[in-house]
């Protein structure tokens, strides 16, 4: 992490996910066991994790990821667009045509399907509280623009 700040702040986020009742499939708190200095986070990884949970619904910027399960895809997209943000997404799925139609229903800036690799000069923003607008590209472009139309 940049500072003890942040690195006490994913700590708290790790602790209370342990307090609501998840489970703790991979890390915890503290620094990693080689590690004595410094504002390293150990990777953790939750699962039994509910969407109103609050590692579920808020941005967490280190390395913690929340395992939410879903019995259908309508299912998951209501999971995903259950957020007030919306940064990137990912969908992996067995079929490439499914994970698409996933894809479009799913309210995010940006949406990576199967590990495909990251397009740097594609357009960059997210929605709702992860910010309006896009870096990059026409769309990056745009909103430095004032259209004005002149009739004589």
């Amino acid at each position: 992490m940049l500072s003890q700040r942040q690195w006490e702040r994913v700590q708290s986020y790790i602790q209370r996910g342990q307090e609501e009742g998840t489970l703790l499939l991979s890390g915890c708190p503290g620094r990693p066991d080689d590690e004595r200095t410094g504002w390293f986070v150990k990777p953790t990884i939750f699962t039994k994790v509910r969407n109103d949970m609050t590692i579920a619904r808020e941005e967490i910027f280190g390395p913690v990821l929340s395992i939410i399960p879903y019995e259908s895809d309508a299912q998951a997209i209501e999971i995903a667009n259950d957020t007030d943000y919306s940064l990137h997404a990912y969908v992996a799925g067995r079929g490439l045509e499914g994970a698409k139609a996933v894809a479009a229903q799913i309210v995010a800036g940006r949406v990576i399907i199967n590990n495909a690799p990251m397009e740097h000069r594609a357009p960059f923003g997210g929605s709702k509280q992860s910010a309006i607008g896009r870096q990059n590209g026409v769309f990056g472009l745009a909103a430095y623009l004032e259209p004005k139309a002149v009739m004589a």
